[in-house]
């Protein structure tokens, strides 16, 4: 009951951080696609995908390793901390390497001092965090979270929607939110106390470099299955383009964030839960609540997708429901091979994520070579969901020297294989025979997934409950008054 309590407060807290963060940002993309065209939001989403892979090289990823060794017993961490405040130095010298990079992509020429401050404070924020989350501060790495976003929509709402200054004002608006967020961070992470007993052992520094160094072409790889078709569709049809395949992974990105909130809580479960003599079958069972959840969630979004979009979205915008599919069956696949990734973490299995992320890349990079001519953005975005699968799939034959889990039994296999058929049956022509035929494997997903559909019910009915309670009681108590 105790680890069960463990993980659910911990889910409940990342979930404060993130969906709360997210919700921020689906709000305001149809702010942004009202404020900026195609080819400008292609040029944004160019910088942050060229930002997401150039961040670890500038910090050796150091943040993955300060988190990860200051959950050992014992852990020292003014110690772990000087060496992240070195790479933190480090950094600022490293990110000018942005200035000869932009030189590869025209579209960046205007913006290289904006590109650099942006990489700069994205390192610093990034690392920072990462010491939040391994100090167990996670109450505070929620709220650096919603600083983040929150401050990002208020200062696009003044740079893009008052003083219309386009690109440069959505980069400028992250700049100044990421800065905030270093200052917090720094402060409710006790930076000040490390600073003052500065101590740099070599040993240790040695030790968190072997780990986090491994994790750079790991960070590479895993770009590449995120965000290099967006550069090759830039490359190959153009930024207006991109910018309407980047929104396409607005919806899916919703998924990803409800699993990422569950993951980063389970990663702390699976550490304490390492020793114990029943992990194999408590991580199933853990497992098998997450894929449930999954393809629930999934159903619904596939059902939902093409309505919401004309509503979601500008005119302009409105095709990118067409490249979603692939990418929604994609992230369902993703987030299982995120959490089989656990095993790694809990084992320091740099290896692990590196190869099971070359795979991926590769396989995508092939892919987009080979689709993208013939079919365009959905070319891409097929070749990200095969590369996503590809990732599960050696992930669940490498993670069972740690872990022999059972991945799927016959409803899971029935239910994907709805999903599939529901991502084809978006593709009918006439919207509202389109909407009829998700309508009915809608409801064959939720038949099959009645047993988790009614702990939903039992759980809301009786939280409904404890607060008619709570209410009762503390109205006999007033009236006692």
């Amino acid at each position: 009951m105790r680890r069960g309590k463990y993980l659910a407060k911990n889910t409940a807290i990342f979930a404060l951080g993130n969906i709360g963060t997210k919700a921020i940002s689906f709000f305001m993309v149809p702010l942004y696609t009202q404020w900026l065209v195609p080819s400008d939001y292609g040029v944004v989403d160019l910088i942050a995908t060229v930002a997401f892979v150039l961040m670890p090289v500038f910090t050796l990823n150091i943040g993955e390793s300060v988190m990860r060794f200051d959950l050992d017993e014992g852990a020292d961490y003014d110690r772990i901390m000087s060496v992240g405040i070195v790479f933190l130095l480090l950094s600022v010298a490293l990110t000018f390497l942005v200035y000869p990079f932009s030189l590869f992509f025209s579209e960046l020429a205007a913006y290289k001092s904006y590109l650099y401050l942006y990489c700069l404070t994205y390192g610093f924020s990034t690392i920072l965090i990462c010491n939040l989350r391994g100090l167990e501060r996670l109450l505070s790495y929620a709220i650096a979270n919603i600083i983040l976003t929150f401050g990002i929509a208020v200062f696009n709402m003044l740079f893009l929607g008052v003083f219309r200054m386009g690109v440069k004002g959505y980069l400028l608006s992250y700049i100044v939110a990421q800065f905030v967020v270093i200052l917090f961070a720094f402060i409710t992470g006790s930076v000040k106390h490390t600073v003052d007993n500065f101590s740099l052992n070599f040993d240790l520094l040695k030790e968190m470099v072997k780990y986090s160094f491994l994790l750079i072409p790991t960070s590479l790889m895993w770009w590449i299955m995120n965000s290099s078709d967006r550069l090759m569709v830039t490359a190959m049809i153009g930024v207006s383009a991109n910018g309407i395949y980047a929104i396409s992974y607005k919806i899916p990105s919703f998924l990803t964030t409800l699993s990422t909130v569950f993951n980063q809580a389970w990663s702390y479960s699976a550490i304490k839960e390492n020793e114990s003599t029943d992990k194999v079958c408590y991580t199933n069972k853990v497992y098998f609540q997450l894929l449930d959840n999954l393809i629930i969630i999934t159903a619904v979004l596939l059902f939902l997708m093409k309505p919401f979009m004309k509503v979601y979205v500008s005119k302009e915008y409105y095709l990118a429901w067409k490249y979603t599919p692939y990418l929604l069956i994609g992230m369902l696949f993703c987030t299982l091979g995120t959490f089989l990734s656990t095993a790694y973490t809990v084992n320091k299995d740099s290896k692990g994520f590196l190869w099971s992320g070359t795979i991926g890349a590769i396989v995508n990079i092939v892919l987009n070579l080979i689709l993208i001519p013939i079919m365009q953005c959905h070319g891409a975005a097929l070749a990200t969901c095969i590369s996503y699968i590809s990732v599960f799939i050696f992930r669940a034959i490498h993670t069972r020297k740690y872990l022999k889990l059972r991945l799927f039994i016959k409803n899971h296999y029935l239910s994907i294989g709805i999903l599939i058929i529901m991502a084809f049956s978006m593709y009918i022509n006439n919207m509202i025979l389109s909407e009829m035929v998700l309508a009915i494997e809608l409801l064959l997903i939720m038949i099959l997934k009645r047993d988790t559909l009614m702990l939903y019910f039992y759980s809301l009915k009786n939280l409904v409950y404890k607060m008619k309670r709570k209410r009762s009681v503390s109205d006999e108590h007033k009236d006692r008054m």
